[in-house]
Order: C-alpha cells, then sequence, then structure tokens
C-alpha cells in the first residue's frame, strides 16, 4: 500500500512538472543567437540571417536586437543594417544606430569584466503581412571591416496577443 501511494504522488507531481515545461515552451517568442569567429564581424562574409516561420497574422510582434561585444570594440555606437523578407520579396529595410558606450565612453551594456551585452528594440507592434517565411539579413554599416570585438547577436522575436 505504501508504494502505491508513493507511486501515485510521484507521477502526479511527473505530470504537474511536465505540464509546467510544457506551458513554458508554448510562449510566443523566439530567440535567435549567432557567435562571430574569433570576435570580429566581418560584412563582406558573415551577413546573419534568422528564419522565422510566422503562423499567426492577426498578432503584432515585438522585434528586439542583441548585441555582445567586448573592450576590444572601437566604436561607441554600431550601426546595423536589417533587411526583412517575405517570399524572397523585400518588405523592410532598415537602417539602425545605437549606442554602444555613454557620451564618457562608459560601455552601457549589461555585464561583468570584458564582455557587454546591449539589448535594443528594433519594432514594436510589428504586423506581418502574412503567413510563412521570414528572413531578417543582419550586417554591421561600420567603417572599419572586420569589426573586432564582436561575439554575438541576436534577435528576438515576441507575439503580442490582442
Amino acid at each position: 500500500y505504501i508504494n502505491n501511494q508513493y507511486m501515485a504522488n510521484y507521477y502526479k507531481y511527473f505530470l504537474m512538472i511536465c505540464f509546467v515545461f510544457l506551458w513554458l515552451s508554448c510562449e510566443n517568442k523566439k530567440t535567435f543567437i549567432y557567435t562571430f569567429n574569433n570576435e570580429e564581424w566581418n560584412f563582406k562574409n558573415d551577413t546573419i540571417v534568422f528564419t522565422y516561420h510566422n503562423n499567426n497574422i492577426s498578432n503584432l510582434h515585438d522585434i528586439s536586437i542583441f548585441f555582445r561585444n567586448n573592450i576590444n570594440y572601437p566604436y561607441r555606437n554600431i550601426y546595423l543594417l536589417v533587411e526583412i523578407s517575405h517570399n524572397q520579396e523585400i518588405i523592410q529595410i532598415d537602417t539602425l544606430q545605437y549606442a554602444i558606450t555613454d557620451k564618457y565612453g562608459r560601455w552601457v551594456g549589461n555585464g561583468l569584466g570584458d564582455t557587454k551585452d546591449n539589448y535594443f528594440v528594433f519594432e514594436n507592434d510589428l504586423k506581418f503581412p502574412g503567413v510563412g517565411i521570414y528572413n531578417f539579413n543582419i550586417t554591421h554599416g561600420m567603417r572599419k571591416n572586420p569589426l573586432v570585438g564582436c561575439n554575438k547577436i541576436g534577435l528576438k522575436i515576441s507575439e503580442n496577443a490582442q
């Protein structure tokens, strides 16, 4: 009798944990991360492509960009060239500028030591025109190439329920 009661409680807690993981995995967001080789971003060779499959045209989406740099990054800002395409058709092109340091040269990103994480808003309440595959092509627009001090870049797409 004790083993049956123990096993019943075990299965009950196991099912609850599985339900929680299933619920958390169904969040309406997608995150992409790209790691640069040798901490360098070469715009000729490293156009970053993130592919997102949109299933819902009725909801709006928030899109943010993540950039991790180290102290070898030589500039106060970064220019990003972002192109969004759907069905091999470009639907949006943007040139973005984000501050990496304040006016005194202090890093504005989060992190300890030599590495800083920067989070930038790209689009709030973006409505995709249709269901399907969307490609986000990102490259840097800085004068120096390759751009040193770059560790990672990422894209997060969150679906907003209306």
